[in-house]
Protein backbone atom coordinates (compact mmCIF):
# COMPACT_ATOMS: atom_id res chain seq x y z
CA UNK A 1 0.00 0.00 0.00
CA UNK A 2 1.71 3.56 -0.85
CA UNK A 3 1.97 6.09 2.18
CA UNK A 4 -1.98 7.74 0.86
CA UNK A 5 -3.59 4.34 1.13
CA UNK A 6 -1.72 3.80 4.18
CA UNK A 7 -3.05 7.31 5.45
CA UNK A 8 -6.61 6.41 4.27
CA UNK A 9 -6.64 2.77 5.49
CA UNK A 10 -5.11 3.21 8.76
CA UNK A 11 -5.86 6.76 9.89
CA UNK A 12 -8.44 5.48 12.33
CA UNK A 13 -6.15 2.69 13.95
CA UNK A 14 -3.18 5.49 14.15
CA UNK A 15 -5.18 8.13 15.33
CA UNK A 16 -6.92 5.99 17.71
CA UNK A 17 -3.48 4.30 18.97
CA UNK A 18 -1.75 7.88 19.49
CA UNK A 19 0.50 7.03 16.66
CA UNK A 20 -0.46 9.94 14.24
CA UNK A 21 1.99 12.72 14.76
CA UNK A 22 0.06 15.60 16.28
CA UNK A 23 0.25 19.20 14.90
CA UNK A 24 -1.39 20.94 18.05
CA UNK A 25 -0.82 24.99 16.99
CA UNK A 26 -3.15 26.65 19.40
CA UNK A 27 -6.52 27.82 16.85
CA UNK A 28 -10.18 27.48 17.25
CA UNK A 29 -11.68 24.15 16.71
CA UNK A 30 -14.57 22.86 15.70
CA UNK A 31 -16.65 20.80 18.56
CA UNK A 32 -15.85 17.78 16.36
CA UNK A 33 -12.65 17.94 16.73
CA UNK A 34 -11.91 19.14 20.46
CA UNK A 35 -14.28 15.79 21.05
CA UNK A 36 -11.43 13.78 19.16
CA UNK A 37 -9.11 15.58 20.73
CA UNK A 38 -10.82 14.51 24.16
CA UNK A 39 -11.07 10.95 23.39
CA UNK A 40 -7.83 10.41 22.06
CA UNK A 41 -5.58 12.31 25.18
CA UNK A 42 -8.15 9.76 27.39
CA UNK A 43 -6.53 6.80 25.20
CA UNK A 44 -3.29 8.29 25.78
CA UNK A 45 -3.73 8.71 29.40
CA UNK A 46 -5.37 5.36 30.42
CA UNK A 47 -2.59 3.55 28.11
CA UNK A 48 -0.22 4.89 30.51
CA UNK A 49 -2.39 4.23 33.51
CA UNK A 50 -1.35 1.15 36.34
CA UNK A 51 -4.54 -0.24 35.69
CA UNK A 52 -5.99 0.97 32.65
CA UNK A 53 -9.82 1.29 32.35
CA UNK A 54 -11.98 -1.30 29.84
CA UNK A 55 -14.68 0.91 29.45
CA UNK A 56 -14.73 1.19 25.33
CA UNK A 57 -13.93 4.59 23.92
CA UNK A 58 -15.65 5.51 20.36
CA UNK A 59 -14.65 7.65 17.74
CA UNK A 60 -17.02 8.84 15.16
CA UNK A 61 -15.91 9.28 11.45
CA UNK A 62 -17.17 13.00 11.90
CA UNK A 63 -14.52 13.20 15.04
CA UNK A 64 -11.94 11.09 13.27
CA UNK A 65 -12.18 13.18 9.90
CA UNK A 66 -12.33 16.70 11.66
CA UNK A 67 -9.74 16.11 13.35
CA UNK A 68 -7.33 14.88 10.37
CA UNK A 69 -8.50 18.26 8.38
CA UNK A 70 -8.18 20.34 11.16
CA UNK A 71 -4.55 19.76 11.67
CA UNK A 72 -4.30 17.12 14.45
CA UNK A 73 -2.28 15.05 12.29
CA UNK A 74 0.77 15.55 9.89
CA UNK A 75 0.03 14.29 6.81
CA UNK A 76 2.78 13.86 4.39
CA UNK A 77 3.79 16.61 1.52
CA UNK A 78 1.20 16.06 -1.39
CA UNK A 79 -1.34 14.67 0.47
CA UNK A 80 -4.43 16.52 1.04
CA UNK A 81 -8.29 16.20 1.52
CA UNK A 82 -8.74 13.14 2.80
CA UNK A 83 -11.99 11.78 3.87
CA UNK A 84 -12.50 8.28 5.86
CA UNK A 85 -15.30 6.19 6.35
CA UNK A 86 -15.92 2.99 7.63
CA UNK A 87 -18.37 -0.38 7.91
CA UNK A 88 -18.01 -3.51 9.84
CA UNK A 89 -14.30 -4.36 9.15
CA UNK A 90 -13.96 -2.19 5.72
CA UNK A 91 -12.31 1.65 5.74
CA UNK A 92 -13.01 3.06 2.26
CA UNK A 93 -10.80 6.42 2.07
CA UNK A 94 -10.84 9.10 -0.69
CA UNK A 95 -7.66 11.73 -0.63
CA UNK A 96 -5.88 14.20 -3.53
CA UNK A 97 -2.44 13.07 -3.79
CA UNK A 98 0.10 15.16 -5.62
CA UNK A 99 2.63 12.22 -5.81
CA UNK A 100 5.41 15.12 -8.00
CA UNK A 101 5.54 16.34 -4.67
CA UNK A 102 5.20 13.41 -2.67
CA UNK A 103 8.33 11.74 -3.99
CA UNK A 104 10.33 14.98 -4.61
CA UNK A 105 14.01 14.32 -4.76
CA UNK A 106 13.88 10.78 -5.35
CA UNK A 107 14.93 8.88 -8.75
CA UNK A 108 12.28 7.78 -11.00
CA UNK A 109 14.68 5.18 -13.23
CA UNK A 110 11.21 2.27 -13.24
CA UNK A 111 8.48 2.15 -16.48
CA UNK A 112 6.23 1.66 -13.25
CA UNK A 113 6.89 4.33 -11.33
CA UNK A 114 4.86 6.77 -14.36
CA UNK A 115 1.65 5.61 -12.96
CA UNK A 116 2.84 7.65 -10.10
CA UNK A 117 2.78 11.13 -11.52
CA UNK A 118 1.00 14.27 -11.38
CA UNK A 119 -2.12 15.16 -9.05
CA UNK A 120 -4.58 12.20 -8.71
CA UNK A 121 -7.99 11.48 -6.56
CA UNK A 122 -7.02 8.60 -4.86
CA UNK A 123 -9.92 6.13 -3.58
CA UNK A 124 -9.03 3.02 -1.31
CA UNK A 125 -11.01 0.10 0.42
CA UNK A 126 -9.34 -2.04 2.75
CA UNK A 127 -10.65 -4.33 5.75
CA UNK A 128 -9.00 -3.23 8.91
CA UNK A 129 -9.57 -4.99 12.84
CA UNK A 130 -7.22 -4.79 15.57
CA UNK A 131 -7.38 -7.84 17.79
CA UNK A 132 -4.74 -8.48 20.57
CA UNK A 133 -2.95 -4.83 20.63
CA UNK A 134 -2.09 -6.07 17.01
CA UNK A 135 -3.22 -4.16 14.11
CA UNK A 136 -4.12 -5.59 10.61
CA UNK A 137 -4.76 -3.98 7.41
CA UNK A 138 -5.44 -5.48 3.77
CA UNK A 139 -5.90 -3.38 1.26
CA UNK A 140 -8.27 -4.23 -1.57
CA UNK A 141 -7.98 -2.12 -4.30
CA UNK A 142 -7.07 1.48 -4.92
CA UNK A 143 -7.92 3.24 -7.83
CA UNK A 144 -6.50 6.85 -9.53
CA UNK A 145 -9.48 8.75 -11.10
CA UNK A 146 -11.70 5.78 -10.79
CA UNK A 147 -9.06 3.80 -12.51
CA UNK A 148 -8.25 0.80 -10.43
CA UNK A 149 -3.95 0.24 -10.20
CA UNK A 150 -2.61 -3.52 -10.37
CA UNK A 151 -1.35 -4.64 -7.18
CA UNK A 152 2.66 -5.13 -8.53
CA UNK A 153 2.67 -1.26 -8.99
CA UNK A 154 1.54 -0.24 -5.88
CA UNK A 155 3.74 -2.74 -3.99
CA UNK A 156 6.90 -1.72 -6.36
CA UNK A 157 5.96 1.97 -5.21
CA UNK A 158 5.75 1.18 -1.67
CA UNK A 159 8.78 -1.04 -1.07
CA UNK A 160 10.93 1.75 -3.77
CA UNK A 161 9.65 4.92 -2.06
CA UNK A 162 7.52 4.15 1.23
CA UNK A 163 9.13 1.40 3.65
CA UNK A 164 12.89 3.42 3.15
CA UNK A 165 10.91 6.08 5.21
CA UNK A 166 7.91 4.71 7.19
CA UNK A 167 9.19 1.28 7.97
CA UNK A 168 7.14 -2.07 6.97
CA UNK A 169 3.98 -0.93 8.57
CA UNK A 170 3.29 0.42 5.29
CA UNK A 171 2.58 -2.19 2.34
CA UNK A 172 -0.73 -4.00 0.58
CA UNK A 173 -0.93 -6.17 3.86
CA UNK A 174 0.80 -4.17 7.34
CA UNK A 175 0.32 -5.51 11.09
CA UNK A 176 1.67 -3.03 13.52
CA UNK A 177 1.54 -2.94 17.13
CA UNK A 178 -0.83 -0.54 18.57
CA UNK A 179 0.23 1.84 21.32
CA UNK A 180 -1.92 2.88 24.49
CA UNK A 181 -2.31 -0.21 25.54
CA UNK A 182 -4.93 -0.39 22.77
CA UNK A 183 -6.23 -4.32 22.60
CA UNK A 184 -8.89 -3.93 20.35
CA UNK A 185 -10.32 -1.36 17.75
CA UNK A 186 -13.48 -2.47 16.07
CA UNK A 187 -14.75 -0.94 12.89
CA UNK A 188 -19.03 -0.46 12.33
CA UNK A 189 -20.79 2.19 10.16
CA UNK A 190 -18.65 5.28 10.68
CA UNK A 191 -17.14 4.70 13.69
CA UNK A 192 -14.27 2.13 15.66
CA UNK A 193 -14.90 1.09 19.50
CA UNK A 194 -11.89 0.72 21.02
CA UNK A 195 -10.79 -0.84 24.33
CA UNK A 196 -7.68 -0.96 25.93
CA UNK A 197 -6.02 -3.68 28.91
Amino acid sequence: MIRPCAIVATAILFVASGMAVFASAPQQHSSAYASASRKIAWLSANGHAEHPSTRPTVLTAAEWNTYIHEGGVNLPEGVSNIRITSQPAVVNGDAEVDFDRLTASRTRNNPLLALFTGKHHVSVIAQAAAVGGVATVHVQSVAFDGVGIPRIALEYFAGRYLRPKYGNAIGMDSTFRLRSRIDTAILGSDQVTITQR
